[in-house]
C-alpha cells in the first residue's frame, strides 16, 4: 500500500470498526515501510501491523487496542500515551521506543526487545514481559499490577517509585549486575530493584488476585479508557 493511500486506509478502517465491518475495511499494513510516518491520534484500534516498519513512528496518544503488532519494528517509536490494552507485541522491536503514560492493560510484550525503552508513568495491568529485554528501560513511577516477567532481563533497569505487583515469587528472570547476567528470582530482583527506590511486592502463585489499584497517572481522575474493555 502506498503511503499516499493511508490516509484513505485509515478512514475507511474506522468506517470498519463504526460499523462493526460492515462498511470499510480493516487496516492492514503488515510488513510495509512505515517508517516516521505520523499515526498520531488515529484510531487504529485491532489494526494489522504485524511485522511493520514503525521506526521513529508518530504514535502519540493513537488508540491500538487489540492491535497485531507481532514482531514489528518500533525502534525509537513515540508512542507517549498510546492505548496499547490486549495489542500483540510479542516478538516487537522497541528499541528506545517512548511509552511514557502508554496503557498496557492485558497487552503481550513476549520476547520483546525494549532496550532502552521509556516506560515511565505507564500503567501496567497483566502485561506479559516474559522473555522481554528490559535492559536500560526506565519505568520511573510506572504502576504495575500482576505483570509477567519470566525469563525476562534487567540490565540497569530504572524502576524507581515504580508501584504495584510482580507475578510470582520464585520465578526465574535474568539480572547484569557489573556486566555479568545471574539467574535470580523475582523475588531477588524486587529486593534489588527496592534499594534504588522502586516499591513493588511479588504476587503468589495461586492466591487470589485483588482489583488493580486506580492509575496514578491518568489523564482525568476519572479516565474511563484506565478500565480494561
Amino acid at each position: 500500500m502506498p503511503d499516499s493511500t493511508l490516509p484513505d486506509a485509515v478512514a475507511a478502517h474506522v468506517r470498519w470498526r463504526a460499523t462493526d465491518g460492515r462498511e470499510g475495511a480493516r487496516l492492514d499494513t503488515s510488513g510495509l515501510d512505515l517508517a516516521g510516518a505520523d499515526l498520531a491520534g488515529l484510531d487504529l484500534a485491532d489494526a494489522v501491523l504485524v511485522g511493520a516498519n514503525l521506526r521513529g513512528a508518530d504514535l502519540r496518544g493513537t488508540d491500538l487496542f487489540g492491535a497485531a503488532l507481532h514482531g514489528a519494528d518500533l525502534e525509537d517509536a513515540d508512542l507517549t500515551g498510546a492505548q496499547l490494552g490486549k495489542a500483540d507485541l510479542s516478538g516487537a522491536r522497541a528499541r528506545g521506543a517512548r511509552l511514557h503514560r502508554a496503557r498496557l492493560v492485558r497487552t503481550d510484550l513476549d520476547g520483546a526487545d525494549l532496550t532502552g525503552a521509556d516506560l515511565s508513568r505507564a500503567y501496567l495491568v497483566k502485561t506479559d514481559l516474559s522473555g522481554a529485554d528490559l535492559s536500560r528501560a526506565d519505568l520511573t513511577e510506572a504502576d504495575l499490577h500482576l505483570v509477567f516477567v519470566a525469563g525476562s532481563t534487567w540490565d540497569s533497569t530504572s524502576a524507581r517509585d515504580a508501584r504495584g505487583t510482580l507475578a510470582g515469587l520464585d520465578v526465574p528472570v535474568t539480572l547484569v549486575e557489573s556486566g555479568a547476567p545471574t539467574q535470580v528470582t523475582v523475588a531477588e530482583l524486587i529486593a534489588g530493584l527496592g534499594e534504588h527506590g522502586a516499591l513493588l511486592v511479588a504476587h503468589p502463585e495461586r492466591s487470589a488476585v485483588p482489583e488493580p489499584t486506580r492509575w496514578r497517572w491518568a489523564a482525568e481522575p476519572d479516565d474511563p479508557e484506565v478500565a480494561v474493555r
